[in-house]
């Protein structure tokens, strides 16, 4: 399924439509016919290190809602592997069955004759927390989604956001249904579960952010400056595996949630989604360069694009560190189900994620002189 990789093009514009009117980083409480005072754009340009690496339990617990509603039959998987199996294990074990759990098969059934609601999943990467996220669809919902009912300019923009992603009377009804079910989840399951993880994975962090900033994000800067990736808030992610997701802002804050390691020896993980991520940037145009019309129309670009962030990852990260590329390719291998050789790894991932050499060609060029600054 690439699901996922329909949805990168239609997230950018998400971002570009909404950039400046915004959703919030501060939701006043009460209804849309109540008082509405004047809320700022979101993630203003803060002066700071480059790219922080941060954690935000909401964008988790979003994550989550959809891994457990969501079916995923990716390439590479769209969530940690085994993550819903990881969550059922760990509620057998506290004893306990949520509102997301008897509410389960009845969002799945919406997503499944609605997939294009898995656009949703992005969501939470456009506000600073839960309550925002909560509260902005709670505006939506109260308004029928539709601008003209609220009368606060700001609150009409939130409203006329999410309304591109639930345009019908009944995908607001999913939404609404949708975090309701997040509610109770994170009541009585997801949020002292996601503490616990923090806890456990607090030393992996640290020595993640540490390699990150001191060695990895300096070698990728001119890269990034040069695809309009230059600052952002790098957030990690219980939930995901070699699968990120991104909302790129050019010259806004962009926001990339990538995988969270587990321990410290696999601290690398935080690079390895980030530089599948960032590869978006060339993997698009390699692509697109390359096929027809015809075949656009027909599917291949969606399922290429998925190939190509793959492909794109590995290169930069051997441009930064050819040891490193061999352990991303032996992680994506892992990640997507295939055979992981003990060496030649670069080579396996080829054979698995098949390109064109003028793709792979494209992506080559386009990423030297991305790091040469031309």
């Amino acid at each position: 399924m690439d699901v996922l990789h329909h949805l990168r093009a239609e997230v950018v514009n998400f971002w570009r439509a909404s950039t400046g009117v915004c959703v919030v980083v501060a939701l006043t409480l009460g209804g849309c016919a109540g008082t509405q005072t004047t809320v700022d754009p979101l993630r203003p340009i803060v002066r700071g290190p480059q790219w922080p690496v941060k954690t935000r339990e909401h964008v988790d617990l979003w994550l989550h809602g959809f891994a457990l509603i969501s079916e995923d039959t990716a390439r590479v998987p769209l969530y940690a592997r085994d993550y819903r199996d990881q969550v059922t294990i760990e509620k057998n074990r506290r004893r306990l069955y949520t509102a997301l759990d008897s509410n389960r098969s009845a969002l799945a059934a919406t997503l499944r004759t609605r997939p294009v609601l898995e656009g949703a999943q992005f969501l939470a990467l456009y506000f600073g927390s839960w309550e925002e996220l909560r509260q902005a669809i709670d505006y939506f919902v109260k308004a029928e989604g539709d601008p003209s009912h609220a009368n606060n300019p700001a609150v009409q923009s939130i409203i006329a956001f999410l309304a591109q992603q639930f345009p019908r009377k009944e995908d607001r009804e999913f939404a609404q249904r949708f975090v309701t079910a997040l509610e109770g989840e994170r009541s009585n399951f997801h949020h002292q579960w996601w503490l616990d993880e923090q806890r456990a994975r607090s030393a992996a962090l640290t020595t993640a952010d540490s390699l990150w900033q001191a060695r990895w994000r300096p070698a990728l800067q001119t890269y990034l400056n040069h695809t309009q990736q230059g600052n952002g808030d790098l957030i990690v992610s219980r939930t995901l595996g070699g699968e990120g997701r991104a909302v790129p802002a050019g010259n806004q804050a962009s926001q990339y949630a990538v995988s969270w390691p587990a321990t410290t020896d696999s601290a690398e993980v935080l690079l390895f989604s980030f530089a599948h991520e960032a590869a978006g940037a060339v993997a698009s145009v390699a692509v697109n360069d390359h096929l027809t019309p015809a075949q656009q129309r027909e599917g291949l670009g969606a399922s290429l694009a998925a190939i190509a962030l793959v492909r794109g990852g590995a290169l930069l990260v051997e441009r930064i560190d050819p040891a490193l590329a061999e352990r991303y390719a032996r992680w994506y291998l892992e990640q997507s189900g295939n055979p992981v050789p003990a060496r030649a790894a670069l080579a396996a991932l080829a054979l698995a994620f098949p390109m064109s050499p003028e793709m792979i060609a494209s992506m080559k060029r386009q990423i030297e002189l991305a790091f040469v600054g031309i």
